[in-house]
């Protein structure tokens, strides 16, 4: 679903996804009912010094204000957690591509994951030690807050609660979450990384089976979306994982099968069609004047009516700005090209020069290939090792 840039911190960017524009009304007004204020403000009063005036935060439209307030401070407060992984990883060294608040929490988006396990394991820490000390901090500013403004006592009192919760439920060992991931770090230890990956993942999946189950005894219907999206990601990294390892010292070269010269924007769809068929290949990319400005394909040649293909240009059917990948990148990153694009055909590039293309069908093939032949040894599967 569509993310909204808001701003960003330490240069980087952060993210606001439309599930949360949708969510965060919704938690305050269920942070705002009776039953809920009722039962944090024993809490909140069993940690401040003062008591808590429930007419001065039952009044009129004063639940809403502090629902509103516990809601925006809660995602504030997961930004913050999201921040302390980022700024650990970067630490590392370990660039972050952007941050995304959604309705499930936050997600710390890397350029790549680390496959040290101390490298992993303090990153994942990170995050709940950045809660704790918010919460060791919401508590501290707790016991200062006079008695004079018990809505502050409330929602101050709320978010050093909030975050000693969230900091325990990220802690569960239910990859991807934190706790699975450092759980994947110890593993990976004494472990192959895919080894201790598909472990943490099973961990991960029998987790979300027991939070679905709890969720529907106790109609909590949150609980289980997070079951679901716990098990569906868990399940996703563990692939996404084997697929980096199976892919591993393979590039894109070694992927290219429609290697030949670009055709020009203006070129006619005929003459297209007919170099197609002599030299039997499948698509090219587009260029005007020697820059790339698109890809075109069987597909779109055949779309064209035998009458209208000689007065057709190729600009007229081209897919413009495609996708490019560099000729000696990893086919890992071919593959996630993919995925981020949600196209069936990429073009290769060395440099400022075109080289060709790849599709799906050549990862395919390469991963047919690497299965099949199991360790790869030959040159021109694994010419130059996986950095």
């Amino acid at each position: 679903m569509r993310n909204y840039t808001i701003g960003s911190v330490t240069g980087i960017p952060i993210r606001v996804n439309v599930t949360l524009l949708v969510f965060l009304p919704a938690l305050a007004w269920l942070l705002s009912r009776p039953d809920q204020i009722g039962v944090y403000a024993g809490v909140i009063e069993a940690l401040s010094p003062h008591g808590i005036d429930d007419a001065a935060i039952e009044a009129g439209q004063t639940p809403l204000v502090l629902g509103s307030a516990a809601a925006v401070g809660l995602f504030v407060s997961v930004l913050i957690h999201e921040l302390g992984h980022s700024w650990t990883a970067r630490y590392f060294e370990v660039g972050i591509a952007s941050i995304t608040l959604w309705i499930f929490g936050g997600m710390a988006h890397m350029d790549e994951l680390p496959e040290d396990w101390n490298v992993e394991f303090w990153i994942a820490v990170a995050g709940p030690v950045t809660s704790l000390l918010l919460a060791l901090g919401f508590g501290a500013a707790l016991q200062i807050v006079p008695a004079s403004a018990p809505l502050a006592i409330f929602v101050v009192g709320w978010l050093a609660v909030a975050n000693v919760s969230l900091a325990i439920f990220n802690m569960v060992p239910a990859f991807p979450m934190d706790g699975g991931r450092i759980l994947r770090a110890l593993l990976a230890r004494s472990r192959p990384y895919v080894a201790a990956t598909q472990t943490a993942a099973a961990v991960g999946r029998g987790f979300a089976i027991v939070m679905a189950i709890l969720g529907i005894l106790s109609f909590a219907p949150m609980l289980v979306l997070i079951a679901m999206f716990v098990y569906v990601a868990a399940t996703a990294e563990s692939r996404t994982t084997a697929l980096r390892d199976l892919f591993r010292g393979i590039t894109v070269r070694d992927l290219l099968s429609d290697r030949g010269e670009a055709v020009d924007a203006d070129e006619s769809v005929q003459t297209l069609l007919e170099r197609l068929v002599a030299e039997r290949s499948t698509g090219y990319p587009v260029v005007d004047g020697g820059r790339l400005v698109g890809l075109v394909t069987f597909d779109e040649v055949r779309s064209v009516p035998p009458a209208e293909r000689d007065a057709s240009r190729v600009s007229d059917v081209m897919r413009a700005d495609p996708p490019t990948v560099d000729i000696d990148a990893d086919a890992f990153d071919a593959l996630q090209l993919f995925a981020e694009s949600r196209t069936d055909r990429v073009v290769v590039v060395d440099g400022e020069d075109v080289v060709g293309t790849i599709s799906q069908s050549d990862l395919v093939t390469a991963m047919e290939v690497v299965q099949g032949l199991g360790d790869v040894s030959k040159p021109e599967l694994a010419p130059d090792g996986y950095a």
